[in-house]
């Protein structure tokens, strides 16, 4: 770390402001609305949104450095409807025992009217391994290999395993559906 990098990194902790501190507090479950909080508890007792702390340091560096102020479990944005927010989740287990992972997305606006969808989940020995989540904007992406592309008019949803591959979750007729970004 060079002097620069090193005084500002003081400055940021002597103001309070260090960045993974502020994104560690958007990691917790207070951040979604206290309905979609409760339905999340009852569907899922055995899991909570993945945090920075549970990134491994290289993964924690590159995360802070692109994502400053988010939580890598957790992204809100336009997914579903142009005027709705709607909540995507990464949970891995509680305990910690086993690697595990689920990418739901939440959307509605109260308990009784929550939606609940797995886009994906994987158990097993580094399955979630680097994963994390963050809304991309509306626009054109492009499949790793160049071959499909895909216009999105509302947020989209991408899954990343840092510096191996990430999937997008786009918003289509109804349904999500999926490009692989990078492989």
């Amino acid at each position: 770390m060079n002097r620069l990098t090193q005084l500002l990194v003081l400055i940021f902790i002597a103001l309070g402001i260090h960045p993974a501190v502020q994104a560690q507090n958007t990691c917790e479950a207070d951040a979604l609305p206290s309905e979609a909080k409760s339905l999340i508890n009852k569907k899922f007792p055995d899991w909570r949104l993945k945090r920075i702390s549970d990134l491994e340091d290289y993964d924690r560096e590159l995360w802070i450095k692109a994502h400053p102020n988010e939580c890598p479990g957790m992204a809100a944005g336009r997914f579903e409807l142009p005027n709705q927010i709607a909540y995507c989740l990464l949970l891995i287990p509680k305990s910690g025992a086993e690697a595990s992972y689920k990418i739901v997305v939440l959307s509605g606006s109260t308990i009784d009217h929550y939606s609940v969808r797995v886009l994906d989940h994987a158990d097993g020995p580094g399955a979630d391994s680097g994963l994390v989540i963050s809304k991309v904007p509306p626009g054109e992406y492009s499949g790793f290999d160049s071959t499909q592309s895909i216009k999105t008019k509302l947020d989209a949803i991408e899954a990343e395993w840092l510096e191996k591959s990430s999937v997008l979750y786009f918003w289509k007729n109804g349904v999500y559906r999926t490009l692989q970004t990078s492989d």
